[in-house]
C-alpha cells in the first residue's frame, strides 16, 4: 500500500533487530512515542540444555523471544550452565515453556519455578562505616555516615543522594562514593541475597585525611552499607498479584474459603446475573496450580485472570526461610 491512516493495522517485514515499543517513522521527520512501561518480572524458572550442541540454539531462540515479548527475560548462568527465565505469572512461563519444546523443538530441562522476591529495611538508620587499614605499603583512611530509610509504599528502586558538606568531601571522592552506593544498591540484601528496592541512601558526612583515596572511600561506603542493612533490619518483600475471578453464585463461598487459605485478601464481590465477580490481591507463592484449583472448585465453570499488582511485606515465617 501506497499509505495507511490512524486506526489501520499492517505487517512490515525485514526489521531484524527492532522489539516490541519502537517508533517506526520516516527519516527525515522524526518522531519518538512514548515508551511502553512494563512491569519488574515476578517469577522465574531455571532452564538447561540436554546437549551442548543445543546450547546456542536455545541461546538464539530466547533472544528472538525477547525481541517479541518484552516481559520475559533469560539470563544465562556461566558457572551452573543453566538459563533463568522470568516472566509475569505461572501461565507465562508455562506458554514460554511449551514453546521451546513445541514450536522449537528444544529439548530442556526445566526445573520448579521461584518467586522473585525484593528486600529493603524495617526503619531508617544512622550508620558510619570506616577504612583503617594498611594496603600495598599505603595507610588508607576514611569515614563515612549514611542514613539509610525505608520508603513507606510503592514501587521504587534504590535512590542515592548525598547532604554532605562539601568541605568534608571533595566532589572527585563524593562521585566514587556515590557509584560506590549504587553499585551496592544494584546488588542483592542480605536475607536471601535479593535485589533491593524501596530504600533511600543518603550520604550525610564524611572524614578524610591526606591517607584517604578512591579505594578509601569506596571501602568505608560500602562498610555503611552493609552496617545500615543490618540495624535497620531486613525485610522481605514478596509479589503481590490482583486477581479477577468470575464464578457462578453457588461457588462463591468455596472460591472465598480457598482465597482466605491462600493469604488473599477480598477487595469486593460484584453480582453480574447468574455470576459473581470477585476482585482479590494475593501473594504470588500462594498462587502456584491455581488454574487447576479453579477449575476443580467450580467444575470448570470459573475463569480467572491475575496480574502483578505490588511488593508488599512478606510473613514473618517466610522471611525465615532465607535467613543466612
Amino acid at each position: 500500500v501506497d499509505h495507511v491512516e490512524t486506526g489501520d493495522i499492517v505487517g512490515i517485514i525485514g526489521l531484524r533487530h527492532s522489539v516490541t515499543g519502537d517508533t517506526l517513522c520516516d527519516a527525515k521527520h522524526p518522531i519518538l512515542l512514548e515508551n511502553i512501561d512494563f512491569p519488574d518480572t515476578v517469577i522465574a524458572m531455571a532452564i538447561e540444555p540436554d546437549t551442548t550442541a543445543e546450547r546456542k540454539k536455545l541461546s538464539d531462540t530466547l533472544n528472538l523471544m525477547r525481541r517479541q515479548d518484552p516481559t520475559f527475560l533469560a539470563v544465562e548462568n556461566e558457572e551452573t550452565g543453566q538459563t533463568l527465565i522470568s516472566g509475569m505469572g505461572e501461565l507465562h512461563l508455562e506458554v514460554i515453556r511449551n514453546r521451546l519444546l513445541r514450536d522449537f523443538r528444544l529439548n530442556v530441562k526445566v526445573h520448579k519455578p521461584r518467586v522473585n522476591y525484593r528486600e529493603t529495611t524495617e526503619q531508617a538508620v544512622e550508620v558510619e562505616g570506616t577504612c583503617h587499614r594498611q594496603m600495598g605499603g599505603q595507610h588508607l583512611f576514611a569515614e563515612i555516615q549514611l542514613r539509610m530509610e525505608p520508603y513507606d509504599q510503592g514501587n521504587k528502586p534504590v535512590t542515592v543522594t548525598s547532604r554532605c558538606d562539601p568541605e568534608n568531601l571533595p566532589a572527585e571522592l563524593l562521585s566514587t562514593l556515590l557509584d560506590e552506593l549504587r553499585s551496592r544498591g544494584e546488588g542483592g540484601g542480605i536475607l536471601g541475597g535479593f535485589p533491593l528496592m524501596n530504600l533511600r541512601v543518603t550520604v550525610i558526612g564524611a572524614r578524610c585525611t591526606e591517607h584517604t583515596n578512591d579505594i578509601a572511600v569506596r571501602i568505608a561506603g560500602g562498610d555503611a552499607f552493609e552496617r545500615g542493612l543490618r540495624q535497620g533490619g531486613p525485610r522481605l518483600l514478596e509479589p503481590i498479584m490482583r486477581l479477577s475471578i468470575t464464578t457462578p453464585e453457588e461457588y462463591l463461598g468455596d472460591f472465598v474459603g480457598d482465597l482466605q487459605q491462600r493469604r488473599a485478601l477480598i477487595q469486593r464481590t460484584e453480582n453480574r446475573g447468574k455470576l459473581v465477580w470477585i476482585e482479590a490481591r494475593a501473594p504470588l507463592a500462594e498462587l502456584f496450580g491455581y488454574s487447576s484449583a479453579m477449575r476443580s472448585l467450580s467444575q470448570g465453570r470459573a475463569s480467572c485472570s491475575m496480574e502483578p499488582l505490588e511488593y508488599a511485606p512478606a510473613p514473618p515465617e517466610v522471611a525465615r526461610t532465607f535467613q543466612m
